[in-house]
């Protein structure tokens, strides 16, 4: 698993840039990522894949013992779907 700080050390040395300014452009990124997704808007980055929220209605939920129930509140759901290019690319390098 990468780090935050892994990521922007890696996209510090492949850009070349100080790792404060790529800190700031990767904050600036997930900012305007969240607002999108924020506003039901999905996003689809190319060769990676698509960024979709849902919204789940509320339901009851019962139990099963002793029967008591629970008004489980509506929330939003954050999905995401591999790009073809991203799934071929782990499917090749999967290591046994």
């Amino acid at each position: 698993m990468m780090t935050h700080e892994e990521l922007i050390t890696e996209l510090s040395h492949r850009l070349n840039w100080p790792e404060p300014k790529v800190a700031e452009m990767l904050e600036a990124a997930v900012e305007v990522m969240n607002a999108q997704l924020a506003d039901n808007n999905p996003i689809t980055l190319a060769n990676l894949g698509d960024f979709i929220t849902r919204r789940k209605t509320e339901y009851i939920s019962v139990h099963p013992e002793n029967n008591e129930r629970w008004l489980i509140p509506p929330a939003i759901e954050l999905l995401f779907e591999a790009a073809p290019e991203l799934k071929e690319q782990l499917i090749n390098n999967v290591k046994v």
